[in-house]
């Protein structure tokens, strides 16, 4: 009898894994979480118990050798992304990653060979893909609907404690960007439906950390738009998308917003504008993003979002720093 769910380990007790991953698991009608692992084996027998997680282990490698656990949920420090990416792959399980998958292009390219030799699915878990606001304002913006477009402008930011925060540890490669900024850049190449070729960038730190806290970035597209990115760790939350055209302008309030609006506004403010607001009522994105990776774990079918694509946004993303470093215009 074929197999009709796939079963996965949190590789981590991170957050991100038991506040969004699980609670979504149990509304997917193909995907279960079986196992937490930690380095800590109380936590991981404590996070387990809390969470209703059948099974715990206190090393990565134990839960990767499990052959119950089919698939894999990387929710590690951006800089252990690669090591257990292919750790995983090589002992053949499918790997859903946490974004950003990799801090540098060369590593993206390890991850997916790795992938690829042992025949197993790897997916980067960028789930605002999955909205229904970010996929109309693709169509749109490819049907020219608003015309032509000039401007982009996204951004993520929010305030965030730096007690014990990996997110501003330089040697577990945090800072905003990485964490934050990530989304900006992909949600502007996703609505745009092609790659930036060259970008420039400016990063603030401000409190001696060794990372970004903010960073402001600009992208240029081969079709003439500019993109403004913006993250930042130390401001009120944020989370949006604005795309002018020469016809009108999309504005996408809440990125994050599973079933949030897209304001559409037509004409030239000075003299009269027409707005049109469209609902897209959705299920939570990341069950969506569970059931797809599942069936593509089950049926073999190839996933929308190849790792690839995630290569390509790491690739910007390291045009940005390597910018912010150098002060000059790189060309991607």
């Amino acid at each position: 009898m074929a197999k009709s769910i796939v079963q996965y380990g949190l590789l981590s007790t991170a957050q991100i894994g038991l506040n969004a991953h699980l609670p979504a698991s149990h509304q997917s009608e193909n995907s279960e979480i079986i196992s937490v692992s930690s380095r800590n084996a109380e936590k991981a027998k404590s996070v387990a118990k809390k969470h209703d997680i059948p099974k715990w282990y206190g090393s990565y490698e134990e839960q990767i050798q499990d052959s119950e656990v089919d698939a894999i949920i990387n929710s590690l420090p951006n800089n252990m992304h690669c090591e257990w990416t292919i750790k995983a792959a090589e002992s053949g399980k499918h790997i859903l990653c946490e974004k950003p998958l990799a801090v540098s292009v060369e590593e993206c390219k390890r991850m997916i060979d790795a992938a690829n030799a042992n025949n197993v699915v790897l997916v980067e878990a960028f789930t605002h893909r999955w909205n229904p606001h970010l996929r109309k304002a693709k169509e749109m913006i490819a049907s020219g609907e608003i015309g032509k477009v000039s401007t982009l402008d996204a951004s993520l930011c929010y305030n965030s404690d730096p007690e014990g925060n990996i997110r501003f540890s330089k040697d577990l490669t945090g800072g905003s960007l990485w964490d934050a900024g990530c989304y900006a850049v992909y949600a502007a190449r996703f609505v745009m439906s092609e790659e930036p070729i060259r970008v420039s960038g400016i990063a603030h730190d401000n409190g001696d950390w060794g990372i970004d806290t903010s960073f402001s970035g600009m992208m240029e597209f081969g079709s003439g738009a500019l993109a403004s990115i913006t993250s930042g760790m130390n401001q009120p939350f944020r989370c949006q998308i604005s795309i002018d055209g020469s016809e009108g302008r999309i504005e996408i309030p809440g990125m994050f917003d599973d079933s949030g609006p897209i304001i559409i506004k037509y004409g030239n403010g000075r003299s009269g504008q027409n707005e049109k607001i469209i609902s897209t009522p959705s299920p939570y994105r990341f069950v969506k993003q569970f059931d797809e990776f599942s069936e593509c774990v089950l049926s073999g079918k190839k996933p929308e979002f190849p790792p690839e694509d995630g290569m390509r946004n790491t690739r910007v993303i390291e045009a940005l720093h390597e910018s912010s470093a150098t002060g000059k215009i790189v060309e991607i």
